[in-house]
């Protein structure tokens, strides 16, 4: 919609078309356009809106009053570069005003230099405007290339200015965070998180963009289903190129919920007893040298407890094997009855038990002792409809000031021994 138009015939003939630069007109008065300096091509523009116009450069006529039309060239201004041409040259507010109105330059067309010079400005503003064009299209296909690569990762990760506010993150996150990235960018945590995760996840953002480098920590997340998991972020901050400042943070969250169940459940495996699910031996001494430790601290005292069932071997041998071991489990749950925390008890092995009394000094230790025994005399084991009455023997001894652990349980076994030749079900002190 553009008819093409030479200023003059030498115009034409004296500039190769293929290297000649085109430039639109439009003059809302019909007035006839300016001539244009060689290597210059004019075409009217004769249509509106101005959008239309397919030129980088357009002459605007504005006449000698310098009053912008009403036509409509807001519309081209991404595409072309508006120069108003005047009849004569202007004031300067009334240049002012025309460029404060939306046009790019202001140039008296009755000047032949003056519009050699404004046409070359016009140039290099489109030839700068085309560099940063591509730059900015590199920089969009290397930004939709990244956002495609990260897209397809199984992790959700998400970027952050330095204020903390979400600027980018992929589709595992997307997911992870039950919202679209249109509605992630420019929320804070406390949009997406609960608000006693957000603290922690805000804390450890700030922290990471004070001291720079890389982060990673456990937290507890909650997905977009409710559900909350555990995962382990891997974090670092990103920079400004030109001033090496920090400017925000990359992150990635690697789900291991899964990894810490497992890991508890070989953490519960190998402290525990597979039959009653007390804790083993080895456990009771890890947590019976840290006991001890705590009350050479403050001076406490520490008792130790051996507990054997009398007779364990007629309750297998009569009743069966199936019988011991419900009799067994029987006992935990009186012991678990028995002693309140900070007092623990594991199965030293067969019919045999510990028991770790803090803060109980000998006497102490025979007065829960007796109340084990009698819990158990007390209390029988039903069995296929039968009561099945058990019997222990209990040996106390309290920790001694340089001694070791195992050598209070060699005291109280020797107690327990005592116990046995006495009669048995009863309880004896060392």
């Amino acid at each position: 919609m553009a008819e093409r138009m030479h200023a003059t015939d030498t115009q034409n003939t004296s500039v190769p078309s293929e290297k000649a630069v085109d430039v639109g007109y439009y003059s809302p008065a019909k007035r006839s356009p300016p001539s244009l300096p060689a290597g210059y091509v004019l075409h009217q523009v004769t249509v509106q809106p101005l959008s239309s116009c397919p030129f980088q450069v357009c002459l605007l006529d504005v006449g000698a009053t310098g009053e912008l039309p009403t036509c409509d060239f807001h519309r081209i201004r991404d595409t072309t570069l508006i120069i108003a041409c005047s009849s004569g040259e202007l004031a300067a507010k009334t240049q002012l005003t025309l460029l404060d109105g939306g046009v790019d330059d202001v140039v008296d067309a009755d000047d032949a230099d003056l519009l050699l010079l404004a046409l070359k400005r016009a140039e290099l503003v489109i030839s700068r405007q085309g560099g940063l064009f591509r730059k900015c299209r590199d920089l969009a296909i290397e930004r939709d290339n990244l956002q495609s690569a990260i897209d397809n990762l199984p992790s959700p990760i998400f970027f952050k200015n330095r204020a903390g506010i979400y600027s980018g993150c992929n589709k595992a996150f997307e997911a992870f965070i039950g919202l679209p990235a249109s509605k992630v960018n420019g929320a804070s945590v406390y949009d997406v998180a609960p608000a006693e995760l957000a603290k922690v996840y805000e804390a450890a953002d700030e922290e990471l963009m004070q001291q720079g480098g890389v982060q990673i920590y456990e937290a507890d997340v909650c997905y977009a289903d409710g559900e909350r998991r555990t995962v382990t972020f891997h974090k670092a901050v990103t920079r400004d190129r030109v001033s090496g400042e920090v400017n925000g943070l990359a992150g990635s969250m690697l789900d291991i919920t899964e990894r810490k169940r497992l890991e508890e459940q070989l953490k519960w495996a190998a402290e525990r007893d597979a039959l009653t699910e007390a804790y083993n031996r080895r456990r009771f001494f890890e947590l019976a040298a840290a006991a001890k430790e705590r009350a050479q601290k403050t001076s406490a005292s520490l008792s130790i407890l051996v507990l054997d069932v009398d007779h364990f071997k007629l309750i297998n041998d009569r009743y069966g094997h199936a019988c011991g071991d419900a009799a067994l489990n029987h006992l935990v749950g009186l012991l678990k009855r028995e002693l309140q925390e900070p007092h623990i008890f594991a199965r030293a092995g067969g019919e045999e038990f510990y028991c770790l009394l803090e803060g109980c000094d000998l006497n102490e230790a025979f007065e829960i002792a007796e109340r084990i025994r009698m819990a158990v005399e007390t209390v029988p084991h039903l069995h296929d409809q039968q009561l099945i009455s058990m019997r222990v023997s209990i040996g106390a001894a309290t920790v001694r000031e340089g001694e070791k652990i195992s050598q209070t349980i060699a005291r109280a076994d020797e107690a327990l021994y005592s116990a046995k030749q006495a009669g048995r079900n009863r309880v004896c002190v060392a």
